[in-house]
């Protein structure tokens, strides 16, 4: 017809897709520090990744697949580090509630699913409009491969957190009756600062991390928040806000900062080399004297995890919560060669120093930690041990 524009040519992008799958697959053989433990499920989701390859003409739909080949490690901290409107939320930091089961165990507090109404102890039956079964098969990869217990749990979370192109629901049972809870429309508020502080009641310096163990304006914001409650009895180290995990740069000084000399605090196990230890230096013009209290949740992650296990090896600090995020080993980056995509891999294990994982270490002081839009139990449990300390 005249007049008309002639369409563009669609672009074939699955040979550049497989090219960087083969390439993935690789690096994960040589670099990924619990390979040995997933080769099985891995070396199958490689081998059927051709034959599950649908048309690519986009690099939403070639970063789509790729990260569908992720999913068969079923591993939170394996991740892109670039996404597009049909991703995947990542987990813990796109999650806003956990389940073990199909129990809630743990509601973000001020995240859509706590706005929404949803509370720690309700029992899911469905998530985004599917049954609970037919919500964890959509993450659990390759499709007919047996699933271990430790995936399906992964995938349950996974699945809880959806797609960006998805709209999210979750469907609970109360009292023998079901109730279907939108989690769209909420608008949560992102924290601007990267961290808050007061003095709550019995003189106890109460500091919480928003997210910013990567943020290099943390270490001056901590320090400068310890100045002005320099005369505290007792601390707490808020880190139930640090799903994005970030670095030892910002980490050891936090930890320095209750340190009058150098400590170990974290073994690094890296797979082609000797296991060593990390240490943190004193930090700052003063030490914190007195108890500290360290609070960890489902969104203390990665870097959080480390502060968290630093705290209790050094044993400077009594930590409270739920177990955390549990994000395995520390990552390294890479980059695809045909896509460009940045991938981030687990490349080496992480342990505290009584030699537990990272990932597998729980807080001493079980106490729900997230308690949505509820009563902050794990911040009492904390206040009840600083005054029992005193009696």
């Amino acid at each position: 017809m005249s007049g008309c524009t002639p369409d563009a040519p669609v672009t074939d992008l699955s040979q550049e897709t497989l090219a960087d799958a083969a390439e993935l697959c690789e690096l994960v053989r040589t670099d990924y520090a619990y390979y040995p433990d997933r080769q099985e499920n891995w070396e199958a989701a490689c081998a059927g990744f051709a034959g599950m390859l649908g048309p690519v003409t986009t690099k939403p739909e070639q970063l789509r697949a790729l990260e569908t080949l992720v999913d068969a490690l079923y591993d939170p901290h394996a991740t892109f580090g670039t996404h597009s409107g049909m991703s995947p939320r990542v987990v813990p930091s796109g999650s806003d509630y956990w389940l073990e089961g199909d129990r809630v165990t743990a509601v973000r507090p001020g995240s859509a699913a706590a706005r929404a109404g949803l509370v720690v102890g309700d029992q899911i039956v469905a998530i985004n409009g599917r049954p609970l079964a037919d919500a964890i098969v959509t993450r659990l990869h390759p499709k007919n491969a047996s699933s271990s217990e430790t995936q399906k749990a992964w995938a349950l979370n996974a699945a809880a957190a959806g797609y960006r192109d998805e709209p999210r629901s979750v469907t609970i049972s109360r009292i023998s009756e079901s109730e279907t809870l939108s989690l769209d429309g909420y608008v949560t508020d992102a924290q601007q600062v990267p961290l808050s502080s007061r003095i709550l009641d019995g003189n106890v310096a109460y500091i919480r991390l928003h997210d910013s163990l990567g943020d290099s304006r943390t270490v001056a914001a901590f320090d400068a928040a310890m100045d002005t409650m320099r005369e505290a009895n007792s601390w707490i180290v808020d880190l139930r806000d640090t799903p994005g995990g970030g670095d030892t740069n910002v980490a050891e000084p936090i930890l320095g900062r209750f340190l009058s000399k150098a400590a170990e605090y974290q073994q690094i196990r890296p797979t082609d080399a000797p296991e060593w230890v990390k240490t943190a230096e004193p930090h700052g013009d003063w030490t914190a004297k007195g108890p500290v209290a360290v609070l960890v949740g489902r969104w203390t992650g990665s870097m959080g995890e480390g502060v968290a296990i630093g705290f209790d090896g050094i044993e400077r600090g009594e930590v409270f919560g739920s177990d955390m995020a549990r994000l395995a080993g520390g990552v390294e980056d890479y980059r695809l060669s045909q896509t460009g995509f940045p991938i981030r891999l687990p490349a080496y294990d992480l342990a505290h120093l009584n030699g537990t994982p990272r990932h597998e270490w729980s807080p001493p002081y079980q106490v729900v930690a997230d308690n949505g839009d509820g009563p902050d139990l794990a911040l009492a449990a904390a206040l009840d041990w600083f005054g029992r300390l005193e009696d």
